[in-house]
């Protein structure tokens, strides 16, 4: 029994390993991105063509 959750865990550490590095190089991006352009409200972009009501 305790062998089988032994091979679980090993079958999964890469994953868990890959997840927190994926993670924590994710973070920096949330800092940069008060940073980027805004973009104009969709009320103030002229309409270019007009939708068919469905």
């Amino acid at each position: 029994m305790l062998k089988k959750v032994f091979i679980v865990l090993m079958i999964l550490l890469p994953s868990a390993v890959y997840i927190y590095l994926a993670s924590k190089d994710a973070e920096p991006a949330k800092e940069s991105s008060p940073a980027a352009p805004k973009q104009v409200p969709v009320q103030e972009q002229p309409q270019k063509y007009q939708t068919p009501d469905h």
